[in-house]
């Protein structure tokens, strides 16, 4: 049946082109306070529908906290919008009357109800009092393949065989005081085509009698969107082996099951020799690529291992179990000579690759961080002596580790945070894109050692993330420089509300520490920081070793306030996908694609594509390395919006900058 005949109103039709002059409005007054209490209790019911559907078990098991209330909310609002569009549409034609009588253009409304309908992602199906279709929006068009005009009048079994015609109707209507329902069940395509829905029901009232709205979800969607985010968890996307979080989660669940907890484990870290070689030297494609061949050789040599796994960067891991932990030793020797033996090769350069093993026996109760502890420091020994080769762990390897000086500089890093020997400097980001912004500031961090001398961060930080403490070291650095500029900071917001000033890093252990959160609050509160002032940077490394925690806790902040960037990107060809399931604003592009911008044409080619993808995802974009005033040019004239790096200007103490900032030295 044509729009034109539902009640009250003539969808889009009747709104742009009014007729019917001398025909009097049928629509009481008394209705539309009637309808728009409905409507408002509709609303209010779906929102609950939509809480108890995500508490239901199934629902609730595919999916990760943060995506499972996004998915939740989302459903429930587009349900809202399509209850809003139909009270919108019921009452068109007395819109359109009324509008006409105070010479108003009723077109306009037409065209918003029409657009309206036309943005929503899920289907909207309005069926009569005998369930016959009324209305089609074009989402429902596309989901089950037949247009609007075609599918006026066709019972909605046509569409959905399982809503039985007068049971249906029946119970809807009888369940109308407990508000909309939820359905799983299959609709029709045109072909006959059989696929998955999520339905949410709802009984309206018009015209004294009861017509029914459907909302419906294709399924099919929705699960491979859940997939997505599962398979993100759980594996590296770059080599497809399983992720940190895996590997540590398994060896977890052992100690719970006394069968499993029972057999032999044995444990194997594998560490590319020299890849920063090769990464420096033909840049990231080239590690990537490497990256990726070893991962293929690893699945391969260590294919009888229970679990294989990228831990990140050149990192990767075996674990053994039962039987297979006899002969795990043999298996990661051979790989040791595999890979000898193997040529890596780009653009026409040949480099030797090599692998240190360290291979660890271990019982599950001791914990995936007691046993990954022990192979690294078995395959740190290897490396020592050369590496190409395999280490078995011992109890003597600590003392050997000992006195090449990483324990001790453990030692260091804690005495360092007792006597307060981090320093602290700011270095200015600019804006590129729009006049006379106001700068914004990185924090970076160098430690002084026992004997005054700085401790760059690449040195002591993957020693202090290894042993686990670098959650207390950001917990100093923010204490730090909260205390140093919390007045600045609450300025700083007054003129700049929706802006970041200080940028500060945190680390991959501090992301998943779960008493980083309550103490960052602490100092928030105590120091009266707005959070809107401080943007949390993180590497893609960090987000994604555990990300279901990652994401959990950067959304925490993000709803304080707060923003996050995604530092040293695009050293992965895995970063989009990462980027799109975290709730980040910036993207950090890395330096080694900015430092040579104006000679390297593939540099400029690569700044030039994350600049754009950002930009579609609404994203901001933030280069490194900027050296030369030139090079900021570069920058903004491919669209970039920050610029940081010696072209813009050199890192200053906290204590300068204050007076950086007033003197307008930070252009």
């Amino acid at each position: 049946m044509p729009t034109s005949h539902l009640p009250g109103a003539r969808l889009g039709r009747s709104l742009s082109h009014p007729k019917d002059h001398g025909h009097a409005d049928p629509w009481p007054a008394t209705l539309d306070l009637s309808l728009i209490a409905l409507s408002a209790g509709a609303a209010g019911a779906l929102i609950a529908a939509g809480f108890l559907w995500y508490c239901d078990g199934s629902a609730a098991e595919r999916m990760s906290a943060g995506g499972g209330v996004r998915l939740v909310l989302e459903f429930a609002l587009v349900a809202v919008a399509g209850l809003f569009a139909l009270l919108i549409m019921v009452r068109g034609r007395s819109v359109a009357r009324t509008a006409r009588a105070e010479g108003i253009d009723p077109r306009a409304a037409g065209e918003t109800l029409s657009a309206v309908l036309g943005a929503m992602s899920q289907g909207v199906i309005l069926a009569d009092p005998e369930l016959r279709v009324r209305l089609l929006n074009p989402a429902a068009e596309m989901l089950f393949g037949r247009l609007s005009d075609e599918a006026a009048s066709l019972p909605v079994q046509v569409l959905i065989p399982s809503l039985a015609m007068t049971a249906e109707t029946a119970e809807t209507a009888a369940e109308d005081a407990a508000g909309p329902r939820v359905r799983h069940c299959n609709g029709l395509r045109r072909g006959g085509e059989a696929f998955a829905l999520r339905l949410l029901l709802r009984n309206l009232t018009l015209e004294d009698a009861s017509w029914l709205l459907i909302l419906a979800e294709d399924l099919a969607e929705s699960e491979r969107a859940e997939a997505q985010i599962d398979y993100l968890e759980n594996h590296d996307t770059l080599t497809g082996l399983n992720n940190r979080r895996t590997l540590e989660r398994l060896i977890g669940a052992a100690v719970a099951d006394p069968d499993r907890a029972a057999q032999p484990h044995a444990l194997c870290l594998i560490d590319l020799d020299h890849f920063k070689l090769i990464n420096g030297t033909c840049g990231h494609a080239a590690g990537d690529k490497l990256l990726k061949q070893l991962g293929q050789i690893i699945s391969t040599k260590l294919g009888g291992a229970a679990v294989l796994a990228r831990l990140g960067g050149d990192e990767f891991a075996a674990l053994f179990v039962g039987e297979a932990v006899a002969n795990a030793e043999f298996v990661c020797a051979e790989l040791v000579r595999t890979v000898r033996s193997f040529p890596f090769t780009w653009r026409e350069r040949t480099f030797d690759v090599s692998v240190s093993i360290g291979l660890v026996n271990f019982a599950p109760v001791e914990g995936a961080l007691s046993a990954l502890g022990r192979a690294d420091i078995a395959c740190q020994v290897a490396k020592t002596r050369g590496g190409d080769r395999l280490h078995l762990f011992s109890p003597e390897d600590v003392n050997a580790i000992r006195r090449l000086g990483d324990v001790a500089l453990i030692s260091t890093i804690g005495r360092a945070l007792e006597e307060n020997r981090f320093r602290v400097m700011a270095q200015p980001i600019k804006p590129l894109q729009v006049a006379g912004a106001s700068m914004h500031y990185e924090i970076l961090v160098r430690m002084q050692d026992d004997q005054g001398r700085s401790v760059a961060p690449n040195h002591f930080i993957p020693a202090a993330e290894r042993y686990v403490l670098m959650p207390a070291v950001d917990r100093w650095i923010l204490a730090h420089v909260l205390g140093r500029q919390a007045e600045q900071l609450r300025t700083w917001h007054e003129q700049h509300p929706e802006q970041f000033m200080l940028a500060l890093n945190l680390s991959a252990t501090t992301l998943v520490d779960e008493g980083f959160l309550p103490y960052l609050k602490r100092q928030f509160s105590d120091y009266r920081v707005p959070y809107q002032a401080i943007c949390f940077e993180v590497t893609e490394t960090n987000a994604v070793s555990d990300l279901g925690r990652a994401r959990a806790f950067m959304q925490s902040l993000c709803d304080l306030g707060s923003s996050f960037a995604v530092d040293d990107f695009g050293t992965g060809f895995a970063s989009y996908t990462y980027v799109k399931s975290l709730p980040v604003r910036y993207i950090k592009i890395d330096g080694s694609f900015v430092r040579n911008l104006a000679n390297d044409p593939v540099d400029r080619a690569v700044v030039e594509s994350i600049n754009h993808v950002a930009h579609v995802l609404q994203l901001q974009t933030i280069a490194e390395w900027a050296e030369t005033p030139a090079a900021v040019e570069i920058l903004r004239d491919l669209g970039v919006d920050f610029a940081q790096g010696y072209g813009v200007g050199p890192a200053v103490t906290l204590d300068d900058l204050r007076l950086h900032r007033s003197l307008g030295t930070a252009g």
